[in-house]
């Protein structure tokens, strides 16, 4: 039996109706002709008007099994012509859309591991009923750095986060008030039975057709990540002349973190510029992304400054398959090379903008054979499984990923025909098309450098917008590439 609810009232619709669900974008449905059950024995549908409010809850049961929830988003026009009916058509969205609408986030995520991230934006969205699902990683306990979260929405940290850590990320339905946030690595998603090329699965599991097809649609097989300001791998040493007649110092670079300052051989102490705000003494000052620095008095002429320091410098990373170049070479007889181009301002570190363009490698960088498998009245797979194809030619002989369900439902009476549309990809890539709420925030500057303040936005009864710079780093010796811990709860001034 087929039964669907808004704001916990029976409502029906056209027969037929899809619901589609995919790995990154919204899952949605759309409810053509839509009106309360209560109307079907009055049979009066042009004296009522039925208009269910925007964000009103929405539920699909299927023989009592919850299928979807979700919010109604959007509704068709609806006719107030006198003799016409009055019900509606509706666009619904699960609550993934909470993830892009709902409330940005304005916090620092201090350094720590991937899951220690994932965690904390699990914390500041749960509210909104999302919780913790599977995190299972392979590299869950590597390092990240700092991450200002500040005027970014919860999807654009995930798909951060996933991209850093070369891992895919999913919502998953718990029931009506709670949804869980999956992470995986691509090899340890979980294992769907394997698809089979034989008279007998297509039968034992109500296979209506099986097709594939391949497309380069988002290839590459280079990938070259720029970004205008990245934390230098190796520390630069500059020797400055006092001139006796003042205490700033240009350098040659911009200034991430300064590791020390001699003069005349005696280490000196160093201060950022909030700590001499704050009344904290040092021999010299420095400012995070600055080329300049300060010392407390006017060293005598000739007097020799030596000072060694990270650098903020221009960042490019550049990832090939040189196997993909090899092979499309040798296909068209001349240069093999496909390559994308792409700014990330979005963090700070070399190394995490050589892990997202070896990301944009492995997932883009082979040609996508999609699989699409119908089947009838048989839920065979989840968005985010994998599964084998034992197929009848070398080339589809390989893993795929479930990236996309459609439920299509037909109504007889009160039960129904259900067709289960899946399509699976080879190359894992879970974009399908961009996020409709996606509008790149994440590329935005995301690590935080020492001495950074980070803007925190604080409403007010629903009215007033009071904004408070309170978080600094509070350490000033780096690790690796990383950018440096940021205070979580930093005090606010009344």
């Amino acid at each position: 039996m087929i039964q669907v609810y808004i704001n916990n009232e029976e409502v029906v619709s056209n027969k037929e109706f899809t619901i589609h669900e995919e790995l990154l974008n919204t899952s949605s449905t759309i409810l053509n002709n839509c009106y309360p059950k209560t109307w079907e024995t009055t049979k009066d549908y042009v004296s009522n008007f039925y208009y269910p409010n925007d964000y009103s809850n929405c539920e699909i049961y299927n023989g009592g099994n919850l299928i979807f929830a979700g919010v109604v988003k959007n509704s068709a026009e609806i006719s107030l012509r006198p003799t016409e009916p009055k019900y509606c058509s509706l666009q619904i969205l699960d609550y993934k859309t909470l993830l892009s609408e709902g409330q940005t986030l304005d916090y620092v995520i201090p350094e720590g591991t991937i899951e220690d991230a994932i965690d904390s934006v699990i914390s500041a969205i749960s509210s909104y009923g999302f919780q913790k699902g599977n995190i299972v990683l392979t590299n869950g306990t590597d390092i990240m750095a700092a991450y200002s979260t500040l005027d970014k929405t919860p999807y654009d940290v995930f798909q951060y986060i996933a991209e850093i850590s070369g891992s895919k990320w999913f919502t998953r339905m718990i029931d009506k008030t709670h949804t869980a946030i999956d992470f995986y690595s691509p090899e340890l998603m979980n294992n769907a039975q394997d698809i089979e090329y034989n008279t007998t699965y297509f039968e034992n599991n109500n296979i209506v057709d099986i097709s594939f097809s391949y497309g380069t649609r988002d290839y590459r097989n280079k990938q070259v990540i720029t970004s205008d300001e990245v934390f230098n791998d190796i520390d630069t040493i500059e020797a400055l002349r006092a001139d006796g007649s003042q205490n700033t110092y240009e350098l040659l670079q911009k200034v991430a973190t300064i590791k020390s300052i001699y003069v005349n051989g005696i280490k000196q102490t160093i201060g950022t510029a909030t700590d001499k705000e704050n009344g904290v003494y040092a021999d010299f000052y420095y400012s995070f992304g600055t080329n300049q620095i300060e010392s407390n008095i006017v060293f005598p002429a000739n007097t020799l400054i030596t000072i060694t320091y990270t650098s903020l410098i221009k960042g490019r990373q550049v990832v090939v398959n040189q196997d993909e170049i090899d092979r499309i070479s040798t296909l068209i007889e001349r240069n093999g090379t496909i390559a994308r181009y792409e700014t990330r301002n979005d963090t700070s570190s070399n190394k995490a903008l050589a892990k997202i363009a070896d990301s944009y490698i492995k997932f883009k960088g082979t040609p996508e054979i999609n699989l699409t498998i119908t089947t009838q009245d048989n839920d065979l797979f989840e968005v985010g499984q994998q599964a084998y194809f034992n197929a009848p030619i070398d080339e589809l002989k390989t893993n795929y990923m479930v990236k996309s369900k459609d439920i299509q439902i037909t109504k007889t009476g009160n039960d129904g025909i259900v067709f289960y549309t899946y399509i699976l990809t080879s190359n894992f890539d879970a974009e399908k098309a961009i996020n409709f709420f996606d509008n790149q925030r994440r590329k935005r500057a995301g690590n935080i450098g020492e001495d950074e303040y980070i803007t925190r936005n604080i409403d007010i009864n629903s009215r007033a917008l009071i904004i408070f710079d309170t978080l600094t780093t509070e350490e000033i010796i780096p690790v690796g590439d990383n950018t440096l811990n940021a205070p979580l709860n930093a005090p606010f001034i009344e």
